[in-house]
């Protein structure tokens, strides 16, 4: 019986699952102590892996049956369509500040200069292939700090202003973009 939209929406009986959690959860843990003075120390340690996922998984189908009949199948309960949640309405991001940027900046090189350091004052005495990849890595971080730090900057929507106060374009001058400043060869 189809009780849901599966795969995405997928709901399963829970008083079920909650049951075959529990056995699970006993039975992983009556393993590990059966095991324990038996077996090696890896094989204790898969029982108590597996117990994790049973105590996990009754954590889970608790919360789902917590929160009420529309979230668990039946013969009472029909197959839903799930609400969509209401999308966030998306406010325009504040740019990023001067002193942020910094942060990103000097936080990224330091890292690139801590990776220098360590590989070539201490890591290189134990191995000088990592030494060599920390300096591959290092290599390419100022690069990413550049990009990081300047990543929510808002751009000026048009080109600074030239000498008399307005853009070459508002001046009347249709040329002046083309045209050498005076005092160079050619202008």
């Amino acid at each position: 019986m189809r009780s849901g939209d599966e795969p995405r929406h997928a709901r399963s009986p829970l008083g079920l699952r909650l049951g075959l959690a529990g056995f699970g959860l006993i039975t992983a843990l009556v393993g590990a102590w059966v095991v324990h003075s038996v077996a090696p120390t890896s094989v204790v340690l898969l029982f108590l892996a597996i117990a994790l996922v049973a105590a996990v998984d009754l954590v889970a189908v608790r919360r789902q049956i917590r929160r009420g009949p529309h979230f668990q199948p039946g013969p009472d309960v029909p197959p839903y369509h799930p609400v969509e949640p209401e999308r966030p309405i998306r406010r325009r991001r504040e740019p990023t500040t001067e002193r942020t940027r910094m942060r990103r900046y000097l936080a990224l090189m330091v890292v690139c200069l801590t990776l220098i350091v360590l590989a070539w004052f201490w890591v290189r005495f134990y191995s000088t292939t990592i030494a060599v990849a920390m300096s591959m890595v290092a290599a390419v971080l100022p690069p990413i700090a550049v990009i990081v730090a300047n990543f929510g900057v808002r751009l000026p929507d048009e080109p600074p202003p030239g000498p008399s106060g307005s853009p070459p374009h508002q001046r009347g001058d249709p040329d002046a973009d083309h045209r050498d400043p005076p005092g160079r060869p050619g202008g």
